[in-house]
């Protein structure tokens, strides 16, 4: 199993059966009392337990080892149902893990150390229907004769939620879902950030103190608002935003998250109430984000825009409705630096005319949304100021000559592969791409042609291999200059995809006997066979291609 870095930069995760830091074959476990050798893989996994608690616990103030315990065991178990479970039916599923838990349970119950004892106390109280009632037994009969225990065991898992609050930033950005915890000796939150710039995921967890100080430490930074809500409102809250984390791919979540996630969920799990669903978030119609643009432009804040100004104020209330939470009216800092920085030039390619109007509209568009909600004119004003400070991210991206004859035009670049330089860089021997030749052409096919055949001649060659890229280059660039209508009638993100199929028939890689069959060359395209066929029909059709 793979070691990663835990909060204090020691490693962390669990290390298996096989790990070389496990036991010695023939070296009895730590703890075991008797000379008889238990060797069961019970026992090997639960020393590692037992050596990431006390590591963890090491690295933690002596207050918060009751929550760190719980923490540490939480997940240490979801770690294990990740990697000793295996996949099947779930009464198969349910068959290995009451096993591994009842032998748990037997050699746990058998030591007489206080470390062991400790993470049988965090194991029973933490531990799923599956485990925990062997090891709650086990708990039970140790205790009755168990000595030599800190008092702070006691304590593992045993806390109350009192209390909800959620606090939000007034740009929109996030949110902080707090879960207060009354405990005589050390009252403590839970706070789970959301991050609505990402999709609503839950991207921190951690322990907090106090939530009187924590709704003091809000109340005295400002800009947020803070409310009170029911537990189960937060639970449901938190649920939605941690589903869409586990959706995400490599989602950049902290470290605490990684450590206090299992903690969260263990213990929304026990809540009396059923958690409440959130409202299901209201999503604009392509009319509804077309009448928004007339009313911007409409509004004095749009007079002396630039002639792109409904394009541009489009792509930022698409930008905000697909890919942000919050709505195209929020008025963000960040907000601007992902649009400007990051979005907008991935998934546009134009030259500087076009990017220049992007400020001058988004600055627009800023001060008509901050009036149509009300918003505090320094949030306005530090959202305005971050265009300038991102001004230079679209330049940077704006296209030079030879295709400065753009004036204006911009084409979509497609969205499954729009960081093309990086993929370049990470294709071993495949280098950058050539460079087309746009002489002759109008800026319509000079913009279609700097997107298609760069496009194709990557696909090709990290699919098929690097002595393909060159062909499929030529290829896309016929197929704009001499068939040009031809383009209507496929998205124009199908034609590299269309080219690399024909390019594997042709060259037989596909078939009996043969590196890829259709089905799997249409998945490592992203499409599907018939509308792979019937595109690479079209350009044998009309560019007279070999079959």
């Amino acid at each position: 199993m793979t070691k990663s870095r835990g909060r204090d930069g020691r490693g962390s995760h669990l290390r298996l059966v096989d790990s070389s830091s496990g036991p010695t074959p023939g070296q009895p476990p730590a703890g075991v009392v008797g000379t008889d050798l238990d060797t069961t893989p019970s026992v090997a996994v639960l020393d590692t337990l037992q050596e990431t608690l006390l590591l963890d616990l090491a690295a933690a103030p002596p207050a918060l080892h009751p929550v760190i315990a719980e923490a540490s065991v939480a997940r240490s178990a979801a770690l294990l149902a990740d990697q000793l479970w295996p996949a099947g039916q779930p009464d198969e599923i349910g068959e290995v893990e009451r096993f591994f838990w009842a032998d748990a349970a037997r050699v746990l119950g058998e030591r007489r150390d206080a470390d062991s004892f400790v993470l049988l106390t965090s194991l029973a109280r933490t531990v799923g229907p599956a485990g925990r009632l062997p090891l709650q037994r086990a708990h039970l009969s140790r205790g009755r004769t168990q000595y030599d225990v800190p008092d702070w065991v006691a304590r593992i898992a045993g806390f109350r939620l009192t209390s909800a609050i959620v606090s939000e930033d007034v740009t929109g950005d996030g949110l902080s879902v707090v879960l207060d915890y009354d405990d005589e000796q050390h009252p403590h939150t839970v706070v789970v950030f959301v991050d609505n710039n990402l999709g609503a995921i839950a991207k921190d967890v951690f322990v907090g103190p106090p939530v009187d100080r924590v709704v003091e430490a809000y109340q005295r930074g400002g800009r947020v608002t803070v409310r009170t809500v029911r537990p189960a409102t937060a639970a449901g809250i938190i649920l939605q935003a941690l589903g869409e984390t586990h959706d995400s791919d490599d989602p950049p979540v902290t470290e605490d998250f990684e450590f206090f996630s299992g903690l969260l969920v263990n213990r929304l799990t026990q809540l009396p109430e059923r958690p409440v669903r959130p409202p299901v978030r209201a999503q604009l119609s392509g009319r509804q984000r077309d009448q928004l643009v007339d009313e911007f432009l409409e509004s004095p804040f749009a007079v002396g825009l630039p002639d792109d100004a409904a394009d541009i104020a489009r792509l930022w209330i698409d930008h905000a409705v697909d890919r942000t939470v919050g709505g195209p009216l929020r008025v963000s800092a960040v907000l601007v630096e992902l649009f400007l920085s990051h979005w907008l030039p991935r998934k546009v390619l134009a030259d500087s005319t076009y990017f220049a109007a992007v400020p001058l509209v988004v600055k627009a568009w800023l001060a008509f949304a901050g009036e149509r909600t009300s918003l505090e004119v320094d949030a306005i004003e530090e959202a305005v100021d971050a265009v300038d400070v991102w001004r230079p991210a679209l330049e940077a991206a704006a296209l030079t000559d030879p295709i400065r004859p753009l004036s204006g035009e911009r084409v979509f670049l497609d969205d499954t592969s729009a960081d093309l330089e990086e993929a370049y860089r990470t294709l071993a021997g495949l280098g950058a791409p050539p460079r087309p030749d746009l002489r002759g052409l109008d800026k319509s096919q000079a913009a279609t042609l700097s997107v298609l055949a760069p496009h194709a001649w990557l696909l090709a060659g990290e699919t098929l291999g690097t002595s393909y890229a060159a062909e499929a280059f030529d290829i896309a660039d016929r197929l704009v200059r001499e068939a040009p209508d031809l383009l209507t009638k496929a998205r124009l993100s199908t034609w590299p995809r269309a080219i690399v199929w024909l390019q594997a028939h042709r060259h037989r890689l596909v078939g009996p006997g043969e590196p890829l069959t259709p089905l799997a060359l249409a998945t490592e395209l992203s499409s599907s066979p018939p509308t792979l066929r019937k595109t690479a029909k079209l350009l044998t059709d009309t560019l007279i291609l070999p079959r």
